[in-house]
């Protein structure tokens, strides 16, 4: 069923600063915060020593329109479902984050896919730890270019900043396509380099999108968004000043320390980024149309 655009992210397209000035999105990231905020308190229970990112994704630049986008489209699309039953979604690059209980609790069963075997340890531990029903959450390994699924075994993928990091994103992208079933949902997110430092620049730009495009259609409308508006980070992976400044100058001080511990800071490359979001749905026709 398409977008009917009566929510601010009831569309595709680059984020804006204006999305985190209304009223849907502030319900949105106050409850998402509650439920990273729970999942934090249990940290203890399940993290690993080696895990190397962020515990705290939410309040890093681009998440916090990422993750309210992303789990939006979720909601919307478990609430046209039908009731009795558990459908099946993959959290790709999933990482161990708050994200997939959240997404469980709306009643999905979610396999968190991943390379990093630390994810293999954590996320169960963290299952265990952490109520999540109705839903289910579970883990799967990525070893080599084969995502761990059967053909059309999936309902849903949601993708949150990940796909950029990966060279041959096109047999990721055939990959989702496969383990999806006709009409499956795809939620993808992933920064955008306005400089040329990194990896999605103009030229890489056009080939994810022609590329998606032979796969999926787009559910939502793509909608334009005025350049002064653009949500952008000059601080790569570092909080967005503005709605989290704090957040942003805590994680600074805690990259300046973590030398003394053994553990190396997090990166702090100065990218101009940008960030869009797509709301897509798998062709129907069993194979992906050759541009």
């Amino acid at each position: 069923m398409p977008c009917k655009q009566a929510h601010p992210f009831d569309r595709s397209g680059l984020a804006a600063l204006s999305d985190i000035e209304t009223r849907e999105w502030r319900g949105l990231f106050s409850h998402l915060e509650k439920e990273q905020s729970e999942f934090l308190a249990k940290e203890g229970e399940f993290r690993s020593r080696e895990y190397k990112w962020p515990p705290d994704p939410l309040h890093t630049w681009s998440r916090v329109w990422e993750y309210p986008y992303t789990y939006h489209h979720l909601q919307q699309a478990r609430n046209q479902g039908p009731a009795n039953r558990l459908p099946r979604v993959v959290d790709l690059g999933s990482g161990v984050t708050f994200f997939p209980f959240t997404v469980a609790r709306l009643g999905y069963r979610v396999t968190c896919a991943d390379i990093d075997p630390v994810c293999a340890t954590d996320i169960p531990r963290a299952a265990r730890a952490l109520p999540h029903a109705p839903g289910a959450v579970d883990f799967r390994l990525i070893e080599g270019d084969t995502l761990p699924f059967k053909d059309n075994e999936i309902e849903a993928v949601y993708c949150i900043s990940v796909l950029e990091h990966i060279p041959t994103f096109e047999s990721t992208v055939a990959e989702i396509f496969r383990i999806l079933k006709p009409a499956g949902l795809f939620v993808l997110t992933f920064d955008l380099d306005l400089r040329g430092d990194s990896q999605i620049g103009p030229v890489q730009y056009r080939k994810l999108k022609r590329v998606l495009a032979q796969h999926f259609d787009l559910l939502c409308p793509d909608a334009i968004v005025h350049p002064a508006d653009l949500l952008t980070s000059t601080d790569g992976p570092c909080p967005v000043r503005g709605p989290s400044g704090l957040a942003r100058a805590w994680f600074l001080a805690k990259q300046e320390v973590k030398p003394l511990f053994g553990k190396p800071p997090a990166l702090a490359v100065p990218f101009h980024l940008c960030v869009e979001g797509l709301v897509l749905v798998r062709k129907q026709d069993g194979s992906s149309q050759q541009s």
